[in-house]
């Protein structure tokens, strides 16, 4: 069974960054691992893939060093369960905004005796070839369970949710959140100051790690000072998106540069 030291870094303290994939591409997933991201987030709720394209993807991160993550687009017991036996090293799960789906999560994420994840002999386990008496233990300390903060709805229950047994990330969703807010697109850290301290309070509280999504390094830079342990920087479409629009706006300094706006 691969294994990855993301969750021992985050917990001494460091830092690690990744990008979101959007595009399912596996050869931007190889970029990414060859760039020295430390992960990649394999993006299901927003981007086009499914369980078989999000296997050729994590083989593709696993084989260029770094680690797949996979967003789910729902909560479902059915979709963890299938998103991990393909061997994803964790899922971030969109809108928990209460315990109990936190712990629903937690409990299709683990196996037992931590949770209630259904047993096979897939990817995940080397179908077989890693004994499953070794397997479950070694799968519950690697696969790492995050749940997002993107909704305000989340507030009041913010500390039951970072208390719940089997999470291991709250993780900010920036843009769904200043939409829960009424001030669609106002993602700056001014903006959504209460709920990002709110969160690393709960997580440090509980002995829980902290996530954030971030348009570009800059603002990379300062939540990782700020304290957050996991910091995506972009995404693949836009990155390139950007790229494009820079090389143009240099070859024909004369036309309009393409507007860009969005992550």
């Amino acid at each position: 069974m691969r294994q990855n030291d993301l969750r021992e870094r985050m917990e001494r303290g460091e830092t690690v960054y990744g990008m979101f994939l959007n595009s399912g591409s596996s050869v931007l997933t190889e970029v990414i691992g060859l760039a020295g991201f430390d992960f990649v987030l394999i993006d299901s709720e927003h981007g086009p893939t499914g369980v078989l394209d999000n296997r050729e993807l994590v083989q593709a991160a696993e084989y260029r060093g770094t680690v797949p993550i996979v967003r789910v687009p729902n909560s479902s017991s059915d979709t963890i369960l299938k998103m991990l036996d393909i061997g994803a090293h964790g899922i971030l799960v969109p809108r928990v905004n209460t315990a109990e789906e936190a712990s629903r999560v937690a409990r299709a994420a683990r196996y037992y005796p931590q949770g209630s994840r259904g047993v096979a002999s897939t990817r995940a386990s080397d179908y077989g070839f890693t004994p499953l008496t070794d397997y479950f233990a070694l799968a519950n300390r690697r696969n790492l369970v995050a749940v997002q903060c993107e909704d305000v709805a989340c507030l009041p229950n913010l500390d039951a949710i970072a208390a719940t047994e089997g999470i291991d990330l709250l993780f900010v969703g920036p843009y769904d959140l200043s939409s829960s807010m009424g001030a669609p697109g106002q993602v700056g850290y001014e903006s959504i100051r209460d709920t990002v301290d709110a969160v690393l309070d709960a997580a440090r509280r509980h002995g829980k790690l902290a996530g954030i999504f971030t348009k570009d390094p800059g603002e990379a830079a300062f939540y990782a000072e700020l304290g957050m342990h996991l910091v995506i920087v972009g995404t693949d479409i836009q990155s390139f998106a950007g790229v494009c629009r820079n090389l143009v706006a240099t070859l024909k300094p004369d036309r309009k540069p393409a507007p860009l706006t969005g992550y």
